[in-house]
């Protein structure tokens, strides 16, 4: 069952109330950034283009593969072993 905003808001306050100078940064900048994010309009340059376009090219030739979940995480693990 999903909490209700108001108590949300309470145990929040809670939080404020009793934490130390570290959290309040850490929730502070969660604010802000959740809050800037909204404006957040991202624009890709040439050189993001021209990469994002050579990869496509090369996946659709064979030169390169793609990886489910899994194999990337077996990949991943094995790797650092």
């Amino acid at each position: 069952m999903a909490m209700q905003t108001t108590v949300i808001r309470e145990k929040l306050h809670q939080y404020i109330d009793s934490s130390d100078e570290k959290l309040l940064k850490l929730m502070l900048a969660l604010a802000k950034e959740y809050n800037e994010d909204e404006n957040y309009d991202y624009e890709f340059s040439e050189a993001d283009i021209k990469m994002l376009d050579e990869r496509r090219e090369k996946r659709i030739n064979g030169e390169s593969r793609t990886y489910t979940w899994q194999e990337a995480r077996e990949h991943i693990t094995n790797k650092h072993r």
